[in-house]
């Protein structure tokens, strides 16, 4: 089912919102999809088939023309704007449909890839709270110097829209990678690691051997995982390490 997402500005103010899995009768946990470059919401939809499990919810954005933000990821900030906060926007109003169907952000997991991964990681770092769990494939947060970029900044009112906590509470974030990653260097998915623990999170990184980029089977069984966990009623379980 697709739908506008009402009530974003800015570049992504004509996005839409692509809906699949359990009804909103029978739906106890959303999982919330944010595509790649190039990628659709549509092609993400279906790639959950393998960590889709009975009682979630899905819900996944689609960005105007594919794309989030126009520069890479490790461009300076400004240099992503207004596309960026527009992109966040985005992730903001779809977890509010979550909502309208009574499931509250500690029961919603996030799952970002690649492109999609740096706009979860910006949504985490501007709007920290409580949240069932994030996954961040393939990503980092955008920026040119991530030291100088944490959750703390963003909840102690940095010009961006903080959220409802000061931190993001124990949620679990697991950020997947490679060592040979063509888009994303190692040594930033570490610092976006480094800045997740000071907000507050609990961080499982994992880097394996290889370039892969993507989802891989190993991501998506925990994304699984993660999911029937929290339709088993264990959401205040922790990320490992």
């Amino acid at each position: 089912m697709t739908r506008r997402l009402a009530g974003v500005e800015g570049p992504h103010a004509d996005a839409s919102l692509e809906t699949g899995g359990a009804p909103a009768a029978a739906a106890a946990v959303a999982v919330v999809l944010v595509h790649g470059r190039g990628g659709t919401a549509e092609g993400l939809l279906r790639l959950a088939d393998e960590f889709y499990r009975p009682g979630a919810a899905l819900f996944a954005p689609q960005a105007v023309r594919s794309n989030w933000f126009p520069a890479g990821h490790d461009a300076p900030v400004a240099a992503n704007e207004p596309a960026l906060t527009s992109a966040v926007d985005c992730v903001a109003v779809t977890l509010d449909a979550a909502d309208e169907i009574g499931i509250p952000p500690e029961r919603v997991v996030l799952v970002g890839v690649s492109q999609g991964g740096a706009v979860v990681s910006e949504f985490l770092r501007r709007r920290p709270r409580r949240y069932g769990a994030a996954f961040v494939v393939s990503a980092a947060l955008p920026g040119d110097d991530l030291t100088e970029r944490s959750v703390a900044d963003a909840a102690e009112g940095e010009a961006t829209d903080a959220g409802d906590g000061r931190d993001l509470a124990d949620t679990p974030v697991a950020l997947d990678s490679s060592e040979d990653d063509p888009y994303v260097p190692v040594e930033r998915v570490r610092a976006t690691a480094a800045a997740f623990r000071r907000g507050g999170a609990a961080v499982d990184l994992r880097i394996d051997e290889g370039d892969g980029h993507g989802l891989s089977d190993a991501t998506m069984a925990r994304i699984g995982d993660r999911i029937a966990a929290l339709l088993d009623g264990r959401g205040d379980d922790r990320a490992d390490g």
